[in-house]
C-alpha cells in the first residue's frame, strides 16, 4: 500500500467493514448462534456497567478426591451491578496450577470475571479437585488428573441447568454458556467439549472406579455441552480428538511458554517431570482450520507462560481478542473488528498484505516491539497519531527493533511499517 496516509486510512476502513460483514455472515451460518446480543449497544462489546457484584461460594457439587476423600465443590459469581437484561450469557472460568494448586480466587482469573462481567456477562470461577495419584507425577496421574478436572467443570456447566432457580437468580440463558480457564484450567475447557467419546479416553482412565465421561459431580441429567471454548496457554492430549461440526474455540499461547508448550511438545509437569506429550494451542489451531472447526489464534511473540496474569497490557489485549471472539459468536461486530496484531485467524485477513510484521504487545505500557516474523529486513517505520501528526519515524535496517512510548499519551495511534514485502499499517493502542 502506497500513497499518502489518508489513502491508507480509507483501505482500512474498507477493508474492515467488508472483512466484518463477511465473517458476521460466516459465522451466523456455521455457529448455530442460539442468542442475540444487543447488536446496537456496546453491551458484550465494551465495559458499559462500572462494578460488579460477586456471590461466593456456592456449592455446585461433591465427589471423591484423589486419596478418596468426599470434597465439596464451589464457585463464585461475578454480576455487573445495575444490568436488568432477564437472560444473560454464562462464561464458566477454571484457574490454572498444573492440576496441583490453585483457587478460584486466583488473581488472572478474578480479572477475567471482573472485566466479562463488566460487559453484560455473568462469570462463574470455579474450584475444581486437585493432586495426583503418584509422585513423581506419571503420566496416568497427569492424565487421570486432568480427567477429575473436567467431570467438575461438566457439572458445573450442568448446575446452571438443573433447574429453574440455578438459572432464574442469575438471569442466565441456560442456552449460551462457554467455558474458559487459563493454563490447567484451559485443558480443562478443551477437554471438557473436544474429549467426548470413551474411544477417546486414554487407558489410564478406568471409568468404572472414576466414573464416566460425565462423571458424579453433581447435577445428574442435564446437558453439559457448551457453545465455545476459552483457551488461555493450554494443550490437548490429541488434537485430532477435534472433528467437523465440533463447537468453536478461540485461543492464546506464548511462543516461549516454559509451563505449557506452545505447539506439539512434552509437558514437564511442575517444572521438572516429564509426563506426556501434548498439543498446545498453536498444534490445536492449525489443525482445526483444516477439519475445518472455526477458531481464533492469537500469539503473545515473545511471552511466556500465562503473561496476562502480571501485565495490565497483556491482559487489556488478552479481553479484546477474546470479547471480539465472543462477540462475533453472539451475532454481532465488535466495535474494533480488526485482528490485533500476531494472530492468526480464521474469517478476516490483517488488514494489509504484508503479514510478516507483528507488533506486541498490543496495548502497550512502555515499549512497542516490531518484528519481522521471517526475518526480512525492516527499513521504516512511523507512528501516527489518531489526527495524522507524525509522532515519532524510526530507520532501522534489522528484523526486530523496540519503539519507546513511555511519554505518550494514551490513546489509539497507527504504526505505519515498511519492510523487504512492503508496507502495513496497524492500529496500536498505548
Amino acid at each position: 500500500m502506497k500513497g499518502r496516509l489518508i489513502t491508507g486510512l480509507s483501505y482500512i476502513n474498507n477493508v474492515m467493514k467488508t472483512s466484518a460483514l463477511l465473517l458476521f455472515f460466516i459465522l451466523s451460518v456455521q455457529l448455530n448462534v442460539k442468542g442475540q446480543a444487543s447488536c446496537n449497544s456496546s453491551r458484550y462489546d465494551s465495559e458499559i456497567f462500572p462494578t460488579v457484584i460477586t456471590t461466593t461460594d456456592l456449592l455446585y457439587g461433591n465427589n471423591l478426591s484423589t486419596s478418596g476423600t468426599p470434597t465439596d465443590l464451589t464457585l463464585d459469581v461475578y454480576e455487573p451491578v445495575g444490568d436488568t437484561l432477564a437472560m444473560r450469557p454464562l462464561i464458566i472460568w477454571a484457574h490454572g496450577g498444573s492440576f496441583v494448586g490453585g483457587t478460584k480466587n486466583d488473581g488472572d482469573v478474578v480479572s477475567l470475571c471482573q472485566h466479562f462481567a463488566k460487559r453484560g456477562y455473568v462469570c462463574v470461577s470455579i474450584n475444581y479437585r486437585l493432586g495426583l495419584s503418584a509422585f513423581p507425577p506419571t503420566a496416568a496421574a497427569a492424565k487421570q488428573a486432568v480427567y477429575r478436572a473436567v467431570q467438575d467443570m461438566k457439572a458445573a456447566v450442568r448446575y446452571f441447568r438443573s433447574d429453574a432457580a440455578n438459572a432464574n437468580t442469575f438471569r442466565i440463558d441456560p442456552n449460551i454458556i462457554f467455558a474458559g480457564g487459563s493454563s490447567a484450567g484451559a485443558f480443562t475447557a478443551l477437554h471438557l467439549a473436544y474429549m467426548d467419546s470413551y474411544s477417546e479416553l486414554p487407558s489410564e482412565i478406568d471409568t468404572t472406579v472414576m466414573g464416566n465421561l460425565e462423571g458424579n459431580s453433581g447435577n445428574p441429567g442435564y446437558v453439559s455441552t457448551v457453545n465455545a471454548v476459552i483457551d488461555l496457554c493450554g494443550a490437548l492430549g490429541d488434537k485430532t480428538w477435534i472433528k467437523s461440526g465440533d463447537v468453536p474455540f478461540v485461543a492464546m499461547h506464548g511462543t516461549n511458554d516454559g509451563t505449557v508448550p506452545y505447539a506439539t511438545a512434552t509437558i514437564y509437569l511442575l517444572g521438572a517431570f516429564p509426563v506426556m506429550v501434548v498439543d498446545g494451542s498453536y498444534s490445536i489451531s492449525q489443525y482445526a482450520n483444516t477439519v475445518p472447526v472455526s477458531n481464533d489464534f492469537y500469539t503473545y511473540f515473545g511471552a511466556d507462560h500465562v503473561p496476562y496474569s502480571a501485565s495490565t497490557a497483556y491482559m487489556d489485549t488478552t479481553v479484546r481478542f477474546v470479547s471480539n471472539f465472543l462477540y462475533r459468536y453472539l451475532g454481532c461486530n465488535p466495535a474494533d473488528p480488526t485482528p490485533l496484531p500476531n494472530t492468526f485467524t480464521t474469517g478476516i485477513n490483517n488488514i494489509t498484505a504484508n503479514n510478516d510484521i507483528t507488533i506486541f504487545p498490543n496495548p502497550a505500557d512502555d515499549y512497542l516491539n516490531v518484528k519481522s516474523q521471517n526475518g526480512n529486513t525492516i527499513t521504516f517505520a512511523e507512528l501516527i497519531d489518531f489526527s495524522g501528526r507524525r509522532i515519532k519515524t524510526i530507520s532501522d535496517h534489522s528484523d526486530f527493533f523496540r519503539i519507546d512510548v513511555r511519554s505518550l499519551s494514551h490513546g489509539i495511534y497507527f504504526l505505519k511499517v515498511r519492510s523487504a514485502l512492503g508496507e502495513t499499517v496497524r492500529k496500536v493502542v498505548l
